[in-house]
């Protein structure tokens, strides 16, 4: 279990220097680029139901915290974000860029976004787990493909 935890982080390191090389070459990140590097900062943080960070965070919390940091305001409710008129509508996993947010339907009931995550690219996504109790990266595979609802681009025009 360790050697997988120690993989999970080598490749979430991984990721995150290849994100760092992009801003070098392509002259500077987007804001959607800074919003995924901040969520990666925040990782390991612990989940906390209601909290916006800096140190602890639920799912829409770490969302709420990242995209203040670029300027943008957004309500403290998953299901709030993924039904945001802002934002353009993303129904496949194939539109998502780095920086959209991820929507999930992980409880029974008529709201489609009841947990939401950062895309990072990659088939990855950061979000506040409250199942593991942090701050993780999880693949769109699985449990979380199955749960996919669609995601949000809410800084439009894109970054």
């Amino acid at each position: 279990m360790r050697r997988i935890a120690c993989l999970t982080h080598l490749t979430t390191g991984i990721l995150a220097l290849m994100l760092l090389c992009c801003f070098y070459l392509f002259g500077g990140a987007t804001r959607g680029e800074r919003i995924a590097m901040d969520a990666l900062g925040h990782l390991d943080a612990p989940y906390v139901l209601g909290k916006a960070g800096p140190e602890q965070f639920d799912c829409s919390g770490l969302i709420v915290h990242c995209f203040k940091k670029q300027g943008v305001s957004l309500s403290h409710s998953a299901e709030d974000i993924g039904a945001d008129a802002r934002g353009r509508a993303l129904s496949s996993p194939a539109q998502l860029r780095t920086g959209d947010i991820v929507c999930f339907d992980t409880v029974q009931d008529r709201d489609p976004s009841d947990h939401v995550g950062i895309w990072l690219g990659g088939n990855r996504f950061v979000h506040a787990s409250s199942a593991k109790g942090k701050v993780i990266v999880s693949e769109l595979t699985g449990y979380y493909l199955e749960h996919f609802t669609g995601g949000r681009r809410i800084l439009c025009p894109y970054f």
